[in-house]
């Protein structure tokens, strides 16, 4: 098997499973005692966090009966090696980062501020509801979040003229509680977030059979050392990323959603991207020209059409993409997050540079005389009664 120089140092190529319930098992072989805990018992450490209890991982199979537990696959797609998110779930490590770092740049709050950020389903729970009493007498802003596992995504209602569809997480700022403390009666704006993960062209579950037969339902510490010696299984049938599909199940409800961005109750729209997601959706763009900024809120890209840069409307106002990655030299187990790249963007952009400057650019660099070429070798070969690659019958 060839290798090739990278993040990882040296390491194989292909694709292998990187994080099973929420620890590193390849290249490196995370064995602290919280990746024995969650492996073995089946744990998804990001939802324990967000529901502030023990939860199962909700990732299944059919023909398995304990979840698969897969979080991040490693695929070198895109050239170089790099971390392609599986789960959503994934996205909520300890400290809610992303989100967090989200809501502090749709809603301008200065970084030094302090903020409350809770899913709804840990609202019930007395020391949330003190902690939620005690940051709005300090003036401190509280937020509120519902998604999938954690409340329930939110739909957007189908109406006899507009589409629906589901929001992956809704964030909501609770501005007051009711007489004597009662349940929040006064909210401030929404905001809309999104979460994109990969598919895979197959399946795992190859990989995760062989781990699983590695890690015994029951907490033991010895099955790490094994794993560091059959390193390898953690690539078995593990395929790559199907990444025309991700750019193509996203952007349609990407561009409405920002639309509906416009309302006065709405405070913007997030979409988080993984580096490699990112990455490959610039081919899907054109691979366009990003003007960077400075704002109070930190530096940032802008992704701007043509015509809005031509009239100086550089400042989109409510739509970003935030590109991220895992902190990989973090000592945490499970490792957090860090946000690499905040793109402001506007759906008037997305839709110029996915439906207009994509096919301008594949027309540049000759993609339909291509086409035509095999088009007419392949007349040529079925005129002589060959199949491509078959030779004559």
């Amino acid at each position: 098997m060839t290798v090739r120089k990278n993040r990882d140092a040296m390491v194989s190529t292909g694709n292998y499973v990187a994080e099973w319930f929420g620890h590193r098992v390849w290249p490196q072989v995370d064995a602290s005692a919280e990746a024995v805990r969650n492996q073995s018992a089946c744990l998804c450490p990001f939802l324990s966090t967000a529901t502030a209890s023990k939860t199962a991982c909700v990732k299944t199979a059919r023909d398995m009966d304990d979840p698969t537990g897969v979080c991040v696959i490693s695929s070198d797609s895109n050239g170089d090696r790099q971390d392609w998110l599986a789960c959503p779930v994934r996205t909520l490590d300890s400290e809610f980062t992303l989100l967090v770092a989200a809501i502090r740049t749709t809603y301008c709050i200065a970084q030094k501020e302090r903020v409350v950020v809770l899913p709804v389903t840990v609202l019930h729970l007395p020391d949330k509801r003190a902690e939620i009493q005690r940051a709005l007498a300090k003036e401190v802003r509280v937020f509120a979040f519902a998604g999938n596992k954690v409340g329930g995504e939110v739909d957007i209602p189908e109406t006899e003229v507009s589409p629906g569809g589901k929001v992956d997480v809704s964030v909501i700022e609770i501005t007051g509680l009711g007489a004597s403390g009662a349940e929040p009666d006064r909210f401030g704006k929404h905001m809309f977030y999104e979460i994109q993960t990969a598919d895979f062209h197959g399946s795992p579950l190859h990989a995760v059979r062989r781990l699983r037969g590695l890690c015994p339902t029951r907490p033991s510490s010895g099955y790490h050392d094994e794993l560091k010696r059959k390193i390898d299984v953690a690539g078995e049938g593990v395929e790559g990323p199907n990444k025309a599909n991700i750019f193509k199940r996203t952007v349609y409800q990407l561009i409405i959603k920002i639309q509906l961005t416009e309302h006065p109750d709405c405070a913007g729209f997030v979409l988080v991207l993984p580096v490699p997601v990112w990455e490959s959706w610039l081919r899907h763009l054109g691979k366009p020209e990003l003007v960077q900024a400075e704002t109070a809120e930190g530096p940032h890209a802008r992704l701007v059409s043509p015509a809005d840069r031509k009239n100086q409307v550089l400042e989109p106002r409510r739509a970003w993409i935030f590109v991220f990655d895992i902190d990989r030299n973090s000592k945490e187990s499970p490792q957090p997050l860090l946000v690499t790249l905040r793109v402001a963007t506007t759906s008037a952009a997305l839709v110029h540079y996915t439906f207009q400057e994509a096919a301008e650019q594949a027309m540049a660099q000759g993609v339909v005389e291509r086409f035509r070429s095999v088009l007419k070798s392949r007349v040529s070969e079925g005129w002589r009664g060959r199949r491509p690659g078959q030779g004559a019958k």
